[in-house]
């Protein structure tokens, strides 16, 4: 797959996205904004 130290910079990538998500989903402004651009492609 790759070295070890790829393998786990990558996971750590992967987590720092992940909790960023989480941080941006905290506020419900930016939740039912993104809710209101998706209804609005239909």
């Amino acid at each position: 797959m790759g070295t070890p130290l790829r393998v786990w910079l990558l996971r750590a990538l992967v987590l720092v996205v992940l909790a960023l998500v989480f941080m941006a989903y905290q506020n419900p402004h930016l939740a039912v904004d993104l809710a209101n651009r998706v209804w609005a492609c239909f």
